[in-house]
């Protein structure tokens, strides 16, 4: 089985490294309009999160050689190294359908028929492929996983990037319906420095629907600090340095489409740690990255004009978070 990488340019070492999947999207946007083949999976999402505010950011990731070459440029604006992007020609890219409930989170989608195009044999096939870390990538400020699998080999070498100092941040990807990866994702909260789980996750495990005191279950599940994304809701915070719960409310925008949303806020979220190491400001980096994707379908062009909006809006949430 051959593969290619993307690399363009000499390789210059990175900051901050994102690890996610590829996956071409069919979505169903609140209007009710499906818009059909958006480059998505989550991983270019954190990519974006983070490159909003970091120049130097390597992106981890896997597709088939199938894929068009408009989703390669896609990445290619994002202004990403992508040597750790591998192409397999024996393995089809993942393709889904995303449809939405009325609380923002993928629908049980048995009666829309199913969500990957791709057999789970196929995906599978093309996760179980052994990424390696160009040499570049294996000196960052942090390394950032967007996964449902807790101990495939990408969270191996996280873990050895986290003993040479790079903070070890992770976006859980928690089965919240049938609880099949719960376990071993709790397992791995102690050994990660931050995490970004989503509110049906959170809520779910904690047993609770009461943000204060969801929060306070995970401040006990062995990281240094916690966000938990919620939608329209905002976001929450804690740290164990400052031990104080925050509510971040989510920016005012016109939603069009929050696909990606929450990895774009993982992003963020793990750049305003990895720089301030305080997760009220931390969430608040996370909650400008989700707004710059909610409002429009598909990723934005990384741009300077980008980054000043981004300093602006990061003032103003700064600004609305109130400690619970």
């Amino acid at each position: 089985m051959s593969s290619a990488t993307h690399q363009k340019n000499k390789p210059t070492k990175v900051d901050y490294v994102v690890y996610g999947k590829i996956i071409i999207d069919d979505i169903r946007l609140k209007s009710g309009e499906i818009v059909r083949g958006v480059l998505g999976g989550g991983g270019p999402q954190g990519a974006f999160g983070l490159r909003l505010w970091a120049d130097k950011v390597g992106f981890m990731t896997r597709s088939g050689t199938d894929i068009e070459e408009q989703y390669v440029d896609d990445l290619g604006k994002l202004d990403i190294d992508l040597a750790g992007y591998v192409q397999y020609e024996k393995i089809r890219t993942p393709r889904s359908s995303m449809f939405y409930d009325e609380n923002e989170y993928i629908e049980n989608q048995e009666r829309e028929g199913p969500v990957m195009v791709v057999t789970r044999e196929e995906f599978l096939e093309l996760l179980n492929q052994r990424l390696t870390l160009p040499e570049h990538y294996r000196t960052p400020k942090a390394v950032h996983l967007i996964t449902e699998f807790a101990n495939e080999p990408m969270a191996l070498d996280a873990l050895e990037l986290r003993e040479k100092g790079a903070t070890y941040s992770l976006e859980p990807i928690i089965d919240f319906r049938e609880w099949t990866n719960k376990e071993e994702m709790l397992k791995a909260f102690p050994k990660v420095d931050i995490i970004s789980p989503d509110w049906p996750s959170a809520s779910g495990i904690a047993k609770s629907d009461d943000p204060l005191t969801v929060m306070k279950y995970w401040s006990k599940l062995g990281a240094r600090a916690v966000t938990v994304r919620h939608g329209e809701h905002g976001s929450y915070a804690w740290d164990r340095a400052h031990d104080r719960i925050y509510h971040i409310p989510a920016t005012p925008v016109e939603v069009v489409d929050v696909t990606g949303a929450g990895n774009s806020y993982g992003g963020g979220w793990c750049y305003g740690w990895t720089e301030t190491g305080e997760a009220r400001q931390a969430a608040c980096y996370g909650a400008v990255s989700a707004w710059f994707l909610v409002g429009r379908v598909g990723l934005p062009t990384m741009n300077d004009e980008l980054r000043n909006q981004a300093y602006i809006l990061l003032e103003r949430t700064l600004e609305s978070v109130r400690e619970l």
